[in-house]
């Protein structure tokens, strides 16, 4: 009852363009044209981009809920924003600590941010000399 098409598992024909051991993260990509290792990079950063859009939605969500508390204890302090004069030095010590560190998440997601805008500008003007390679050449 044995199939004449069945083939032993992992014998079966490759049906991407690129030869290599598919568990690996380091396909051959001497065989691939130009246009398909740009096609390549572009999807690989795509990829990466959501990623990191998503991660920073997560932690938007977090501020976001950080922000709710804040409101809610907001009457605690005076008109002016000032402490009661009872605080504990610590907790003022400790509320700097954690502003400080999420501005630093800030500027580190600013400046990540802004690299992928960098590449994605570099993928965009390859993508338009090459097409106004093409149409030079028709």
């Amino acid at each position: 009852m044995s199939d004449p098409n069945e083939r032993p598992p992992g014998n079966r024909p490759k049906i991407g363009h690129i030869d290599g051991d598919p568990v690996t993260s380091h396909p051959k990509l001497d065989t691939l044209s130009e246009n398909q290792r740009a096609l390549r990079l572009a999807v690989i950063k795509e990829f990466k981009a959501k990623k990191v859009k998503k991660f920073v939605e997560k932690q938007v969500q977090h501020i976001n809920t950080n922000q709710r508390i804040a409101e809610g204890i907001k009457f605690l302090f005076d008109e002016e924003g000032r402490p009661p004069p009872n605080m504990p030095m610590e907790d003022i010590i400790a509320e700097r600590r954690h502003i400080e560190y999420e501005i630093r998440w800030f500027e580190a997601i600013l400046e990540e941010l802004h690299n992928r805008l960098v590449r994605v500008k570099e993928i965009e003007d390859h993508a338009l000399d090459m097409l106004a390679d093409r149409f030079t050449e028709e």
